[in-house]
């Protein structure tokens, strides 16, 4: 499971060659999540994973008794879902396309470097966290579906990727029907406007939005609904509706649900969280001994965050539940709720003694889960069990939220410490290496007065080499800072402001464009500057620029030699040149440049046979 923190990772690797006894330490040792167990055949393997706790298997192909594929092929008998890593010979290539047809997970070749022990151990982490993000994903779906509540999600296009029963039913649809389709099926014409008009801007700027909408049915009929949407991460819309018309006499019940989905979309914490979600199921549902609590990766355990008094005053101090100890960890791993008219007879159960009989327990995703009990047997009926699985899929969503934006805070604090760095790094290229390389080219110059000849010309272009070379390095330092502030800016002008900074000998400059784009000027600049200098590196002296437009943007085009079909992708490489005096960075650059803008860059052929730089998406005023 994709866990707030990164969980270990326990890997099983299968393999009977001496030479590779200790690799999987070496595996191990690249990464800190890492612990590798080796086994030497496939039966020990199996016997194994019996045991449990194995996150994927690492296994050679030739094995002693039944191959890879065959161990493959049993460990999806009982584990389906379970990373399978096939780490074989070179010479065994002819079992990957086998390998792949029969599900193997990934495909390594065999190697006792250390690079090849951290490309493992990077594979292993990839594959594992893959499964663990599609496990949560189907238990959050799995959750949802099991909501009698009418759920669905929308994704950024405005299409339905997922729907349950309820709310499918609601629209007299099945499930599949709706997948796919646009939400705009469910409003009749007039509600449709004003969905667009008023509730979508409203969801965009807050985040969340209730009310009452006119829902449309597939035969045409239409109802009064009671409707929520919340904002979640990817831009994604959680939808839950309830028909007015039918509510069963729990309009207070469904009325404290939507006060308090609003709630758990405003809180900024995991504590926030959980005391909104322990304060509505004893006052929306009226179950008074709850408790939330949380997945706490180091702890290894289920750690209480919050809880009702009266569940404080019937167990005293809430226990924390470690891994693999009692039902409650059980529905955790398992993503399903579960409910217990007696507890205190389930086999199982965390506490022997316990005064709780009736217990329910809910998941709320990777995060942890929701206990509600009472010293009375039998004490929940099926409306107790919905509402509270209701408000349970809500806060499972409002933390997920929460999640998303720390990881963005992280994102965003790891993405100053690198532009931190990188203008360190900056100014040590500007000052220690320019100091020196001016100190030699002056030392130079009283050299050239008493000897000219072929050895100071060298010298002169290895200097010249050198100052572009450092030019840059300290253009690439700065590609991590965004384009920041765009504003107009005349594409003409710039061309022939660019064309006065690049050292161009007989070169020749057409402007065609009339446009004014958006764009940081400064960075604009060091974009032409670099395409008028690659043209005047590959095309001589002579050649002929043309900054023109083309369809959603502009473009650079030159007269020179061209650039071959097969290598246009390879130019934007760091490093790749084919010009002796090249740096092989100034289009890496540019690619870099237009990225930060949010353009596209394409190389192509211009009409004279030379190359031609296209930029589109390019947002023109």
């Amino acid at each position: 499971m994709n866990r707030s923190s990164p969980d270990p990772i326990r890997a099983l690797h299968v393999d009977d060659d001496p030479e590779y006894a200790e690799f999987g330490d070496a595996v191990a040792a690249a990464s800190d999540r890492l612990a590798v167990e080796t086994v030497t055949d496939a039966e020990a393997a199996l016997e194994r994973l019996g045991d449990g706790d194995v996150d994927c298997v690492v296994s050679e192909y030739d094995l002693p008794g039944r191959d890879g594929l065959a161990l493959l092929d049993a460990v999806r008998d009982d584990h389906p879902d379970l990373p399978f890593v096939l780490f074989t010979d070179e010479g065994s290539e002819a079992v990957a396309s086998e390998a792949i047809a029969a599900g193997v997970t990934d495909y390594v070749r065999k190697d006792t470097d250390p690079d090849r022990a951290a490309e493992l151990a990077d594979r292993v982490e990839a594959a594992v966290e893959s499964a663990r993000a599609e496990r949560e994903r189907r238990r959050r779906l799995e959750a949802i579906d099991a909501a009698e509540e009418g759920i669905a999600i929308i994704e950024a296009d405005g299409t339905f990727s997922y729907v349950n029963e309820e709310y499918a039913d609601l629209y007299g649809y099945e499930p599949e029907e709706m997948v796919g389709e646009s939400f705009e099926i469910t409003y009749p014409d007039g509600a449709l406007e004003t969905v667009r008009a008023d509730v979508m801007p409203a969801v965009e700027g807050t985040g969340f939005w209730r009310g009452e909408t006119t829902g449309l049915r597939a035969d045409g009929t239409t109802f009064v609904e009671d409707h929520t949407l919340t904002k979640t991460e990817g831009e994604r819309l959680v939808c839950s509706v309830f028909d007015k018309t039918d509510r069963g006499g729990h309009e207070d019940a469904i009325e404290g649900i939507h006060t308090t989905v609003r709630g758990l979309m405003e809180a900024t914490t995991v504590e926030e969280v959980a005391e909104t979600l322990v304060r509505a199921v004893r006052d929306v549902v009226g179950l008074s001994n709850s408790a939330v609590h949380r997945y706490d990766a180091d702890a290894e355990a289920l750690v209480p965050v919050a809880w009702t008094d009266e569940g404080e005053q019937l167990l005293g101090e809430i226990p924390s539940i470690p891994r693999d100890e009692g039902l409650a960890w059980e529905v955790f791993e398992a993503g399903e709720r579960r409910v217990y008219d007696d507890v205190s007879t389930a086999p199982g159960r965390f506490a022997e003694d316990t005064p709780i009989r009736s217990e329910l327990i809910l998941p709320l995703g990777d995060h942890g889960v929701l206990l509600a009990g009472s010293a009375e047997p039998g004490a929940f009926d099926q409306v107790d069990v919905t509402l509270a699985g209701t408000l349970a899929v809500h806060a499972t969503t409002a933390l997920d939220g929460i999640r998303s934006e720390r990881e963005l805070r992280a994102e965003r604090e790891a993405l100053e410490r690198q532009n931190e760095r990188l203008e360190r790094l900056a100014g040590i290229v500007s000052h220690d290496l320019r100091n020196p390389l001016t100190v030699a080219k002056g030392r130079l110059e009283l050299v050239a007065d008493e000897a000219d000849d072929e050895h100071v010309a060298a010298i002169e272009r290895s200097h010249e080499r050198m100052e572009a070379l450092i030019g840059d390095l300290l253009a690439l330092a700065r590609e991590g800072e965004q384009a920041t502030d765009p504003e107009p800016v005349d594409l003409a002008a710039a061309a022939r402001e660019c064309w006065d900074h690049v050292e161009t000998g007989e070169a020749t400059l057409v402007v065609e464009t009339s446009s004014t784009v958006r764009a940081d000027p400064g960075r604009l600049q060091q974009l032409l500057e670099n395409c008028v200098r690659n043209a005047v590196e590959h095309g001589g002296d002579d050649v002929t620029v043309t900054v023109g437009d083309c369809e959603g943007g502009f473009s650079v085009a030159d007269d020179g030699p061209g650039i071959p079909e097969g290598e246009r992708e390879r130019v934007f490489e760091a490093g790749y040149s084919n010009a002796d005096d090249g740096t092989g960075l100034g289009l890496n650059i540019v690619a870099g440049i237009a990225e930060s803008h949010g353009w596209d860059v394409a190389v192509r052929e211009s009409e004279s046979g030379g190359a031609r730089f296209e930029f589109t998406g390019v947002e023109t005023v």
